[in-house]
């Protein structure tokens, strides 16, 4: 029986892809012009730019426990 195990690097990369248009969102709001825009784009920002960090180091923690859990067994 061929048991193929799923390549970490390739979920990880599908993953951040798939998210990369928010974070992108994110990064524009951040540079906005509060005089246009206001002060809360760019506190929304903010909070988006921390949680698209908070988000991208727990797919990889996530990821790396999983890839030595298949190492072990």
């Amino acid at each position: 029986m061929d048991n193929k195990k799923p390549d970490i690097h390739y979920i990880r990369n599908e993953i951040i892809n798939a998210f990369r248009p928010i974070e992108q969102l994110f990064k524009i709001m951040d540079t906005s012009s509060v005089e246009i825009y206001g002060e809360l784009t760019r506190s929304s920002a903010e909070v988006g730019n921390t949680l698209c960090q908070n988000f991208r180091q727990k797919v990889d923690a996530i990821l790396k426990d999983q890839g030595q859990g298949d190492q072990n067994g």
